[in-house]
């Protein structure tokens, strides 16, 4: 792990989520940008040259935020602030292909009631359109403690090289990995073949020559299934695998990522399925 993005509002929750990510770049010497997302007013982009002086009040104040911002962190780790004038979705993706990014951090509040369903929240954004895995933390602290995960998904196939994604940042956190199939009624499964479907999974990936244990949670949904997961087996981070889905698709489908991310306190990262 080389290159690591945060993305700020300069709200409590990001700074917390920045010393975060400074503390993980400083155990493995790499570089951390902070990214900023200015969405200018419509009109900003549009008017005549007379708006300018407006846009630039917008820019110089993100600028002497980034200033304070730097008196408080750790001056031993390579920091990096940028600012990109475009959604925060479209910025971090910009940012990740120019820098080379490995990994995203970010903060969030989470979303709730209409505003999850008509807005979401910008961490849910991000992570449907992520090329690289996101790490969303709710409750930021100055250490992160990650030391067992747990790894859900239905197991087949597609799942494999976010798996291989999985594994190479549990190596980076040394940590335990728990498989997890979460058996619902609506799509149910004996447990033997649910076993037999991850033992193929397993003989498949490239890196998965090391022990796992693998669990069975039967549950009425698969976000509430791996949500007690966690709570009963003391999971520090969830690893889930959005679906992409945008507009109408994702209104009346839901993506089980994107609810974990709104709901979850625990922290969620998230590898986006190739196509």
């Amino acid at each position: 792990m080389k290159n690591i993005l945060v993305t700020t509002d300069f709200s409590e929750k990001s700074i917390a989520s920045l010393h975060v990510a400074m503390s993980l770049a400083k155990q493995h010497n790499a570089k951390v940008y902070v990214l900023h997302a200015i969405e200018l007013p419509i009109r900003l982009m549009t008017e005549s040259q007379v708006s300018v002086p407006e846009a630039m009040y917008f820019l110089n104040l993100t600028k002497q935020r980034f200033n304070d911002l730097k008196k408080e962190i750790d001056t031993s780790v390579e920091v990096i602030d940028l600012v990109e004038t475009a959604p925060l979705p479209e910025a971090v993706e910009e940012v990740v292909k120019k820098y080379h990014i490995d990994l995203v951090f970010m903060g969030s509040n989470g979303a709730s009631g209409a505003k999850e369903l008509f807005i979401g929240s910008n961490a849910e954004k991000v992570v449907r359109s992520a090329s690289v895995p996101v790490l969303v933390i709710k409750n930021p602290h100055e250490k992160l403690k990650i030391k067992h995960m747990m790894f859900g998904c239905d197991f087949s196939k597609r799942f494999l090289k976010p798996f291989e994604k999985a594994l190479k940042l549990a190596k980076v956190f040394g940590a335990k990995v728990d498989l997890v199939y979460v058996n619902t009624p609506y799509q149910f499964l004996t447990t033997s073949e649910i076993n037999k479907r991850m033992e193929e999974f397993l003989k498949e990936a490239e890196h998965a020559r090391q022990h796992f244990e693998t669990h069975v949670y039967n549950d009425i949904r698969v976000e509430t299934g791996i949500l007690n997961y966690v709570k009963e087996n003391d999971i520090d981070l969830i690893c889930m695998f959005p679906n992409g889905r945008k507009g109408i698709a994702h209104f009346f489908n839901g993506s089980i990522s994107s609810d974990l991310v709104n709901h979850s306190s625990t922290p969620v990262l998230t590898i986006k399925v190739e196509k």
